[in-house]
């Protein structure tokens, strides 16, 4: 994956995209447990679904045990809902080229993450001197 794969935004875009949802507006995810089920959750927000991709390190996981857990979101439903609800329909669709390479989601989580953080530094680049200016 490249270093910068995403298009400059403006100030708008960008607060657009770290505004924090109402609740029939976030995005359904779960964290799976063995022997436990899954619990559901709801991220409000981009960079809340950016710090929910938790990327493993296989070596640490401990496949035995019944309290390791997995943050899952769907990867098509993530894209679709930063598609739909953000409007960003660059990073939906660069989403969907991570997607479609059809890896299984451990492998998959670690470019999503990446993805998603650039967008997200972007925003915060763009909105540090605004915040800064209001204080």
């Amino acid at each position: 994956m490249s270093e910068t794969i995403l298009s400059a935004i403006d100030i708008e875009t960008a607060q657009r995209l770290m505004r924090h949802f109402e609740p029939e507006e976030a995005l359904e995810a779960g964290i799976l447990t063995p022997m436990a089920g899954t619990r559901p959750v709801r991220l409000f927000s981009l960079e809340e679904a950016e710090s929910f991709l938790v990327i493993h390190n296989g070596n640490l996981v401990d496949s035995n045990s019944k309290w390791t857990t997995i943050n899952y979101v769907d990867p098509a439903t993530l894209s679709r809902w930063i598609a739909d609800k953000l409007g960003d329909a660059e990073l939906a669709s660069a989403l969907d080229v991570i997607i479609a390479t059809r890896k299984a989601y451990g492998f998959l989580v670690p470019d999503m993450k990446k993805l998603l953080a650039e967008r997200l530094a972007q925003c915060k680049e763009l909105l540090a001197p605004v915040s800064g200016e209001q204080d």
